[in-house]
This record gives C-alpha cells, sequence and structure tokens, in this order.
C-alpha cells in the first residue's frame, strides 16, 4: 500500500494490520483530543512504512507542526501566505483559541517536553502529506472542543 492510498484511519489500521473495529471500541471511552491522539498514531505509524524514531539526538525527523488562527485571522493569512499547507482554521463559539504549556524553569529541577516522538516522521513528504490530509484531525488533538465527531470524518 502506497502512502497515497492512505486516506482513512481504516486504511491504516489495514496497513499495520489493527483490526478497525477493535481500535474503536478501544478508543470510544477516552476524550476526543486522545482519541485523535491514537488514531494519528496508527495513520503516522501507516505512513512511516515500519520506520521507528531512533531517538538517537542525531536523526533527523519531521514533527506535524501547524499555525492554528482563528477563522478571521485565517482569512487574512491564507492571503499573505497563499502557499502554507500548514495553517490550521480553528473556531469556537467563544471566539477564544490558543496552546497552553507549562514549564519548570526555576525550581530545585528542570523539565519540558517540547515534542513527543509518537507523531515523529521520516521524512519532509510523509509530514506533508500527513498535515494535508488530516488536518482537522490534528486540530482536534492540539485544540480539544466538544462534540466535534472528527473521527467520523476519516472512517468510512
Amino acid at each position: 500500500m502506497r502512502m497515497t492510498d492512505i486516506k482513512t484511519i481504516n486504511d491504516a489500521c489495514l496497513k499495520v494490520g489493527v483490526d478497525y473495529e477493535s481500535f474503536v471500541a478501544m478508543i470510544e471511552p477516552l476524550p476526543e483530543h486522545l482519541q485523535a491522539l491514537a488514531a494519528m498514531e496508527i495513520i503516522i505509524k501507516a505512513l512511516n512504512d515500519g520506520w521507528v524514531h531512533p531517538l538517537d539526538g542525531l536523526t533527523r525527523v519531521w514533527f506535524p507542526w501547524v499555525y492554528i488562527y482563528e477563522a478571521h485571522e485565517q482569512e487574512r493569512m491564507e492571503k499573505v501566505y497563499s502557499d502554507r499547507e500548514d495553517l490550521i482554521r480553528f473556531t469556537r463559539p467563544d471566539g477564544s483559541c490558543g496552546l497552553a504549556f507549562a514549564l519548570s524553569s526555576y525550581a530545585w529541577s528542570h523539565s519540558s517536553a517540547n515534542f513527543g516522538s509518537r507523531l515523529a516522521m521520516k521524512s519532509e513528504s510523509v509530514c506533508l502529506y500527513f498535515i494535508r490530509n488530516f488536518k482537522d484531525l490534528l486540530a482536534q488533538y492540539l485544540l480539544p472542543m466538544e462534540d466535534c465527531k472528527i473521527l467520523e470524518k476519516y472512517s468510512r
């Protein structure tokens, strides 16, 4: 199965040998943003075609890093950056948008987690394909919203 054949979670499950119905049943009790993360992990595993991030600090990897704008900002950004594929439109009823993080720099110990290896991809082309085709799923993970049901969009 080629990378371009993976258009749904079902396709990814088929490629990596995971039973789709069992997968859905397993993640169903989770909050929607964690369902999105689990789905992305399966999709990325399929797109990486067996490649696993070696965590050696030497291997170049790609992460689905995107810019997220509210709808009114997105229209302006699409005009300014018409060639960008990594822009996500995000709209909430209350109009708020953003990311949060926690950092413990001024304590006895230091801890940070900038990126995890679960969403690492083996090449730029794989990463761009993922962003282009699963942007809504990525948005659901980064900015969880109530009752989005994005997983249904990527299922048959």
